[in-house]
């Protein structure tokens, strides 16, 4: 019962999103998912209050893009098997909606690394299995593909190189600084 991670891209290459899929349409196909595993799906004050919770201004077009997925490839078919065995179905969409934030529909169509962390995202919710991987490579390639971590440490590396730029300038500062006292002294 393990997910093919190539297969569900390649399934997604051939059938390219050509516009986003409206909220009600894409909220409307997650939910026919839930149905196919044979498990009640949010109704839709519980839509309302997942985006609440979530607080996320991207949390339409993430639907939107969770929908494409599910519609384009064999994930629906895996995702309502593993959805048959899980007696909290509806707390994994909103553990998924948090793992990808901030992801955009236009990082997920047009990043590879971006559409394979998403859907890496959506089958760890699911606690799926990936072909040919064990749970701790599946982990690690989890880990090296989170953007939220990409950003955190650009931002580490941006912080280090703006603090070592102003030391230099420090440097230079109080060289110059010295060689004027030096040049004083000399007329």
């Amino acid at each position: 019962m393990a997910v093919s991670i190539p297969l569900l891209r390649e399934q997604l290459a051939a059938t390219p999103i050509v516009s986003p899929y409206p909220h009600d349409l894409a909220v409307a196909i997650v939910c026919d998912t839930f149905r196919l595993a044979s498990q009640r799906p949010p109704s839709q004050a519980e839509w309302a209050k997942l985006e609440q919770r979530m607080k996320n201004p991207l949390f339409q077009e993430q639907v939107g893009m969770l929908a494409h997925v599910l519609v384009s490839s064999d994930l629906r078919k895996k995702t309502a098997l593993y959805l048959t065995a899980d007696r909290t179905p509806q707390a994994r969409l909103q553990q998924f909606f948090e793992e990808i934030h901030p992801l955009t529909a236009e990082m997920i169509r047009s990043n590879a690394f971006r559409q394979e962390e998403f859907l890496r995202k959506w089958l760890a919710a699911l606690g799926a299995d990936i072909e040919g991987e064990t749970e701790a490579e599946s982990k690690r390639h989890l880990r090296e593909l989170d953007y939220r971590q990409a950003v955190t440490d650009l931002r580490k590396v941006e912080e280090a190189r703006r603090k070592e730029a102003d030391r230099r300038q420090e440097m230079l500062q109080e060289a110059q600084r010295k060689e004027a006292e030096a040049r004083g002294w000399r007329e």
